[in-house]
């Protein structure tokens, strides 16, 4: 059988299907081949999830641009599909759903932009399905109960994913730089949203709080190109320990190799914190804008700590602060949060 996933953004959306395909590989009674839309910049990321054989790229900047739509179209339909699953939701989605002549199309009944107009098949999670990892695995439940039924689909986590022997050994060369054998903090300095991101002196002021209470503590930042020199003021801002920059020096594999390595990470709503969650990596996530209860870091029940803004307006789901620039930090204790860290690097740290 053979199956084509539309989930084409964003990192941390992509991440967030991962359970749900788990699931159905291990429900599904027939050998199950996976095919992934996703977007080019992201082309890498569902290699990480065991199963899948084939990517297919959308080039959603250049679409138009030197035949792009057309190669995306003939690339789609080079094969075919017994069913195609849009875990997107949106009228693109949806209409790659169509696109792919698969005879059977998945999706979410409360799609977006007219999206569920392309399904065969359309899905309503249960109301107490409120994080957006449980939407995914309710609509695999929903589409294919009987087959989750049998195969005994209670319980859903997180799947292993693959770290390639390239990227494990480029995570332990960097390790090497940092020296001492205290436990390893991530730190995720950065968001694509400003409302997201927490100033960088209150990533400094944590993290030398928690190195005053873990010894031999051993850091590094974690982000994008863009934020690398952010990543080098704040790394320059912090004398307590070393802290080792890799923003930027990561591709996808690299990254999840790294969270191997770590027993926590701090950071904000961000693609690399949902990616750490994925590896087993327990967070201390800060939210200003947005939800924790249906974008934070998804686990078992006691794995990550969410520290939320005080500001009344939360969630206002802006990418700028209606009130202001640094509205949600402010009220925030990094001394507190520093506790929150130093516990579950310890906790981590016993148990490796």
């Amino acid at each position: 059988m053979h199956a084509l996933i539309v989930k084409p953004s964003s990192f941390g959306d992509v991440v967030h299907t991962f359970p749900a395909l788990a699931l159905l590989q291990r429900s599904v009674p027939v050998p199950l081949r996976l095919t992934w839309v996703v977007n080019d910049s992201l082309a890498a990321l569902p290699a990480l999830l065991p199963g899948v054989s084939r990517v297919i790229t959308f080039p959603r900047r250049h679409l138009l641009r030197n035949c792009a739509g057309r190669n995306f179209l003939r690339e789609l339909r080079s094969e075919k599909y017994d069913m195609a699953i849009d875990f997107q939701g949106l009228l693109r989605s949806g209409l790659m759903t169509w696109l792919s002549r698969a005879p059977r199309r998945i999706g979410f009944r409360q799609a977006r932009e007219g999206a569920h107009f392309f399904y065969t098949e359309k899905y309503t999670p249960e109301a107490f399905c409120q994080h957006a990892v449980d939407k995914n695995i309710a609509l695999v439940r929903l589409a294919f109960s009987d087959a989750v039924a049998t195969a005994g689909g209670d319980a859903v986590g997180h799947p292993p994913l693959t770290v390639a022997p390239e990227a494990d050994a480029a995570a332990r060369a960097w390790l090497e730089q940092l020296p001492g054998d205290g436990p390893v903090l991530a730190v995720g300095f950065s968001s694509r949203w400003d409302s997201k991101t927490w100033p960088k002196d209150f990533f400094a002021a944590v993290i030398t709080a928690v190195a005053a209470q873990v010894p031999g503590l051993r850091c590094w930042l974690v982000g994008s190109p863009s934020e690398r020199e952010l990543g080098n003021e704040l790394a320059a801002a912090v004398s307590a320990c070393q802290v080792l920059n890799l923003a930027g020096a990561t591709d996808f594999a690299e990254l999840a190799a790294l969270f191997g390595r770590s027993h926590a990470m701090l950071t904000n709503d961000s693609g690399p914190m949902h990616l750490a969650a994925a590896m087993g990596v327990s967070c201390i996530a800060l939210f200003g804008a947005t939800e924790p209860d249906k974008t934070g870091p998804w686990g078992p029940p006691g794995q990550h700590a969410v520290v939320r803004t005080s500001c009344p307006a939360h969630p206002c789901f802006q990418r700028r602060c209606p009130r202001g620039e640094g509205v949600c930090p402010q009220g925030t204790d990094p001394v507190a949060v520093a506790a929150l860290v130093a516990k579950k690097l310890k906790s981590a740290q016993q148990l490796s």
